[in-house]
């Protein structure tokens, strides 16, 4: 009878270690860890032409489509208050910013493309709003900067600053750097 019932003690012993060898004791993971990302060192050096360039400038649509849906986000969780939700989003944002638009916007040569610059523009202005929205006055800078310096001399640039609006690149850098100074 006793050993019967250490067998059957062992037995037990060994199914709870086996199925609770299985179980991760990580953490679940609530914030993004994108900094540590790094971007492939491969990237277009010279400017595209036909079905390469049709799918940047798709791209480049895309990402600035998804900046207009997420400045209208963070605006109405502003606008409700709801500190929770607004941190959340910042936080996808901020995920977002790294992961998807700083790869899309490195390369320099879509910023001299004809086709490409005016978009390239606007999701750099867009991208500087949301920072705003964020309350990231230095990185805000940082994307003004980089704007003045891809697109000097071309100050007189059409460029859209918010929905349904348009001024030149000029005078969008001076209502961004008011923005700056106020977030």
């Amino acid at each position: 009878m006793m050993r019967r019932s250490s067998t059957w003690v062992v037995s037990a012993l060994a199914l709870v270690l086996t199925t609770t060898a299985c179980v991760s004791k990580r953490a679940p993971v609530y914030e993004f860890e994108w900094e540590s990302w790094k971007a492939p060192a491969a990237e277009e050096s010279a400017p595209l032409g036909g079905e390469a360039l049709s799918q940047m400038r798709y791209e480049l649509e895309r990402a600035h489509g998804d900046m207009a849906h997420y400045r209208a986000t963070i605006e109405s969780l502003e606008e409700r208050r709801d500190k929770d939700a607004i941190h959340l989003f910042t936080a996808f944002l901020d995920a977002y910013i790294g992961l998807h638009l700083q790869p899309l916007l490195q390369s320099e040569w879509q910023s001299r493309h004809p086709e490409l610059a005016s978009l390239d523009a606007n999701l750099r202005i867009a991208q500087a709003e949301l920072l705003a929205h964020m309350h990231e006055p230095a990185r805000m800078e940082e994307v003004m900067v980089e704007i003045r310096n891809r697109f000097a001399g071309r100050d007189n640039m059409l460029v859209e600053i918010g929905p349904n609006e348009q001024a030149a690149l000029s005078d969008a850098l001076v209502q961004l750097e008011q923005r700056r100074r106020e977030s």
